[in-house]
């Protein structure tokens, strides 16, 4: 395995009294998909918003371990957080467009983080577009609303407004569970296109889509990281039998 992009370390985390993650370790290869399955509430979300310090937000919750990005701790005193979410992006369970334009949907962090300058804006859109694969579909259309689209479309256009600030590393958090088939397929295509330029971890609950998907798998349950390994072997040959029951349906 190459040097990880992420590396996680004795992660421990607690909501309140409650240890909901029990000392993971695991690294995530650069410019690959991961996957990150197991049963509902198995910590997979909560190790996902880990990665990008979502977890702060949320009161009474603590963390142990390290987690380290190109080898830099993550949750060092002097990490900005705001220029930390610029490096690992987002993209949630449902989508969530901003009440704005296409447009400004694409350039607004990107302006804020002072990336780019006026001429330098249409490009910006055009390039962050193209590689959500979305381009073709809403070119003649930037000035309308973002929330005017289809829910695939609008997850694309929430891809595309990660990729423009150039993340090193993409999270998404179940990105198809609230799409029909055919906007699931465009999302995985899209995926398989977007690990040439990112590292891309990913939740599902979606086991064919795991195996479509990702070159890696990480099985989760009940807070422990269960196996972890090239997706092919994992679903073909598991090394732990709580694996082999998740995977064939016997439980979860």
């Amino acid at each position: 395995m190459s040097k990880p992009k992420i590396s996680v370390s004795d992660l421990k985390l607690w909501y309140g009294d409650h240890e909901t993650l029990h000392g993971i370790d695991v690294d995530f290869e650069a410019k690959k998909v991961t996957a990150l399955i197991g049963p509902s509430g198995c910590g997979k979300s909560t190790l996902l918003r880990c990665l990008n310090r979502m977890n702060d937000r949320i009161v009474d919750c603590r963390i142990e371990g390290s987690i380290l990005l190109d080898g830099k701790d993550i949750n060092a005193p002097d990490v900005d957080v705001v220029q930390l979410r610029t490096h690992v992006g987002m993209v949630f369970q449902k989508p969530n467009p901003f009440p704005k334009s296409i447009y400004e949907n694409i350039i607004y962090a990107p302006q804020i983080h002072g990336m780019v300058d006026k001429q330098g804006m249409d490009e910006l859109v055009e390039t962050a577009l193209r590689k959500a694969s979305i381009w073709d579909e809403v070119k003649d259309k930037l000035h309308e609303p973002g929330t005017a689209l289809s829910g695939g479309q609008q997850q694309r256009l929430c891809i595309a407004r990660t990729i423009a600030v150039k993340p090193d590393v993409i999270l998404m958090d179940e990105p198809c569970s609230a799409l029909d088939p055919i906007a699931t397929a465009k999302i995985e295509e899209l995926i398989d296109e977007l690990k040439q330029d990112f590292t891309i971890i990913m939740v599902t609950h979606n086991m064919q889509q795991a195996a479509r998907v990702s070159d890696n798998t990480a099985f989760f349950y009940m807070g422990n990281l269960i196996e972890f390994g090239e997706t092919s072997s994992l679903f073909s040959q598991p090394q732990q039998q709580q694996t082999e029951d998740y995977i064939t349906g016997r439980f979860g």
